[in-house]
């Protein structure tokens, strides 16, 4: 690890530049563009440049994509070749990989709604693949087991 220094600003979210820079070391960026394509409206903004925004306000300590403006937004444009989003530009491009719901009714006649989103699916396993984390060729069980319980809240 080399470090270098970024900013005379000094802050306590440095630890995702390091963060910020493996996603671009690893091939991620590109793999996500391949994979979703080009955005219809893009001003500027790829899906991987908007993930990654995304990402980084994660791992800074962000809660909602509003907080990339209100909180982070600062220290995210510190990072070399970021370019970041608002938080309405975020929004529209979960909006946009966005995929409609499956009404499931059960045998008790209950409807229980899923979301199966194929292209993030595949993209998921794609990065696993890409960063290490699952070996091509291998078999892997992607169980998914859930118990639904009614409540009010």
């Amino acid at each position: 690890m080399k470090v270098q220094q970024i900013s005379k600003t000094i802050t306590p979210f440095a630890g995702v530049f390091f963060a910020n820079d493996e996603f671009n070391k690893s091939g991620l960026g590109k793999l996500i563009d391949n994979q979703l394509g080009n955005r219809n409206s893009t001003k500027g903004y790829s899906y991987s440049n908007l993930i990654r925004n995304f990402f980084n306000l994660m791992l800074s300590g962000g809660q909602c994509a509003e907080d990339i403006q209100q909180h982070f937004r600062s220290t995210l444009e510190q990072i070399p070749d970021n370019k970041v989003a608002s938080a309405d530009t975020l929004l529209r491009c979960f909006n946009e990989l966005a995929t409609n719901n499956t009404a499931v009714v059960s045998s008790s006649g209950k409807t229980y709604q899923f979301n199966i989103n194929e292209r993030l699916n595949d993209l998921n396993i794609k990065s696993l693949i890409l960063t290490k984390q699952l070996e091509k060729g291998k078999f892997y069980d992607f169980d998914y087991d859930n118990q639904i319980l009614e409540h009010e809240k």
